[in-house]
């Protein structure tokens, strides 16, 4: 049996969506590990903050994992139309867990701040908060790669979620290496609150993006019309076949992951053979296909029986 194109490129995106989420799964369990002991072991709570970040992360690339494995199973009896709305879903949860890490990052800050305490080894935490920041970075770089290659809403999301972590361990680098400055040179009263303050200006700055993915895809969840370039160039593709039969009735869109869903109406003629308007249907769909390669697509007709 001969296998398609769509399939080779479906088993690509599959394994390269499970690596990314294997890539994440790892990342998150060591740098949980490292944070957590350098967090322990200076009794900072900033660091053990970013171990708790991590778990979170981690949580969400197990669940990401699973994801993946779903959303390429085929349609059945219960799923009618697949499991693609799993990967709305999931990013759903990724962005309210981004949301939620940033809102309690500023909940201890501002308790670092009331309660401001001293830190008397500063090498442990800058060591653990670079280590971070490198693997980080890395990790971000390999998401953004797979999410490009594989076009999945769900890494791109994983991606943000790790930038957002890694640009927080950015902030308790620069937040522990200034606290570092500022006892050294004088100014002991003072670095008890550079990290802090840094965290919550980093924080308030991640919500926002976040914030869009998850309208976004709670849209995709609702079964809202996909963006504007997908129903132009459905319809723009459905304006060349007009001509060949009598008019469109009615176009609807929805998308759900990376599938495109289509349901069009044609009015035909009513002196158009069945075999006519099968082998116009079937050059509509091969067409858009083209285009659009994920798509699931719906073709009926309605006869025209009022004068033109």
């Amino acid at each position: 049996m001969a296998i398609s194109s769509a399939q080779v490129s479906s088993e690509k995106s599959e394994k390269m969506q499970s690596a990314a989420a294997k890539v994440s799964l790892w990342g998150s369990l060591t740098l949980f590990f490292i944070s957590a002991a350098a967090g322990l072991a200076v009794d900072s709570i900033t660091l053990i903050l970013d171990a708790s970040a991590s778990l979170v992360i981690l949580a969400v690339a197990c669940m990401m994992d699973s994801t993946i494995k779903k959303i390429h199973s085929p349609p059945d009896e219960i799923f009618n139309f697949g499991y693609e709305k799993y990967e709305p879903f999931t990013v759903v949860l990724q962005g309210c867990l981004i949301i939620t890490t940033c809102a309690i990052s500023i909940k201890f800050a501002v308790q670092d701040i009331i309660h401001a305490e001293s830190m008397k080894n500063y090498w442990m935490p800058v060591l653990a908060s670079s280590v971070s920041v490198v693997a980080g970075f890395g990790i971000v770089l390999f998401l953004r790669m797979a999410a490009k290659r594989s076009g999945s809403s769900m890494l791109h999301a994983a991606s943000m979620h790790w930038f957002v972590d890694t640009m927080m361990s950015v902030g308790m680098l620069l937040g522990f290496y200034g606290g570092y400055l500022l006892e050294h040179y004088g100014f002991p009263e003072t670095a008890p609150y550079v990290d802090p303050v840094m965290a919550i200006v980093l924080a308030l700055v991640f919500m926002l993006p976040p914030l869009k993915t998850v309208k976004k895809n709670l849209m995709e969840l609702l079964d809202a019309v996909p963006s504007k370039e997908i129903r132009a160039q459905v319809r723009k593709v459905a304006e060349q076949y007009r001509p060949k039969m009598f008019g469109i009735h009615r176009i609807r869109t929805r998308k759900a992951g990376n599938k495109i869903f289509v349901d069009i109406c044609f009015v035909v003629k009513e002196e158009m053979t069945v075999r006519e308007v099968e082998e116009i249907s079937a050059a509509f769909e091969k067409d858009l296909k083209t285009h659009l390669p994920h798509l699931d697509i719906i073709v009926y007709f309605k006869p025209n029986k009022r004068p033109f």
